[in-house]
C-alpha cells in the first residue's frame, strides 16, 4: 500500500513539474488574434444564426465591434486588414440595411485611421449606405465626404458626394443647412473660391426656410472665408426680406 502511494506521489510531482515547466516556457506568450477573420457568405452567416438574419446581424455586428481586442492586446487601426473589413461591412449591410449600428462603428472607430487607402474603404461603404433615402441615413454620406476630403485627400470625390447630398435634399430628403452647403465648403477647400461664393450667395438669397443662426453663419462665412465685402452680404440679406446680418 505504501509503495502504491509512493508511486502516486511521484506521478503527481511529475505532472506538477511538467505544468511548471510549460508555464515557465510560455508565460511570455499571449493569445494572438487575426485582426480580421475571414468573411462568411451571407447564407453561411444566416445558417450560423439558425436561419435568423436579424440575429446574425446583431451577433456579427458585435463581433465586428470587438475585433482585435483580446486579453491584454488592443490592435492598432493600422494593423487591420481594411480590404477584409470592407467585405464585413458589405455582408452586414446585406443582413440589415436599415440599422445604423455598423455604419456608426465604421465611421467613428474604423474611420479614425490615418492611412488614406484604409479610410477610402470606410468612405466607400458609408457613401453607399448614406444614399438610402430613409431617416437620417444621409449623415453617413456626409461623413464619407468628410473622409474623402480630410483622410484620403480626394477633393473631387468629396465634391461628388457633397453634390449627391444636395440632390438628395432637392428630392425631398430633409437635412440641415450645413449638409446642403457641403459643395461650397469643398469647392472652397479645392480653391474654387468663385464657384463657392456663387453657390453660397444663391443659397443665402433663395433658401427661405433657414434658421436665423444658419443665415448668420452663411453671412459670416461669405465675409470671413470667401472674401465677400460686408456691404454685398448686407445687400444679399435684404434680398431675403430683411434678415439681419451677424
Amino acid at each position: 500500500m505504501q509503495a502504491h502511494l509512493g508511486r502516486v506521489r511521484l506521478v503527481l510531482l511529475a505532472i506538477l513539474g511538467l505544468q511548471l515547466a510549460v508555464w515557465s516556457a510560455s508565460k511570455e506568450f499571449y493569445p494572438r488574434w487575426e485582426a480580421v477573420p475571414p468573411v462568411p457568405s451571407r447564407n453561411g452567416a444566416v445558417l450560423m444564426a439558425l436561419g435568423d438574419p436579424e440575429f446574425a446581424y446583431r451577433f456579427l455586428a458585435l463581433t465586428l465591434q470587438d475585433l482585435g481586442d483580446v486579453g491584454i492586446d488592443i490592435t492598432p487601426l493600422k494593423n487591420y486588414n481594411y480590404t477584409e473589413l470592407g467585405k464585413w461591412f458589405s455582408l452586414l449591410n446585406s443582413l440589415d440595411s436599415l440599422s445604423d449600428h455598423v455604419p456608426m462603428v465604421a465611421a467613428y472607430y474604423f474611420g479614425g485611421t490615418k492611412v488614406p487607402k484604409d479610410a477610402a474603404v470606410v468612405a466607400n461603404y458609408l457613401s453607399a449606405v448614406g444614399q438610402v433615402p430613409i431617416g437620417e441615413k444621409w449623415r453617413w454620406l456626409a461623413h464619407a465626404a468628410f473622409l474623402a476630403q480630410h483622410r484620403t485627400y480626394n477633393l473631387d470625390l468629396a465634391l461628388k458626394w457633397a453634390y449627391t447630398l444636395q440632390r438628395m435634399y432637392q428630392s425631398g430628403v430633409d437635412m440641415p443647412q450645413w449638409a446642403r452647403q457641403m459643395p461650397a465648403f469643398v469647392l472652397s477647400e479645392r480653391g474654387d473660391k468663385d464657384a463657392a461664393r456663387q453657390m453660397m450667395k444663391n443659397m443665402l438669397v433663395t433658401e427661405k426656410t433657414m434658421d436665423p443662426a444658419e443665415i448668420n453663419f452663411m453671412a459670416s462665412y461669405l465675409t470671413d472665408e470667401l472674401g465677400v465685402a460686408p456691404e454685398e452680404v448686407k445687400s444679399l440679406l435684404r434680398l431675403r426680406g430683411g434678415a439681419s446680418s451677424p
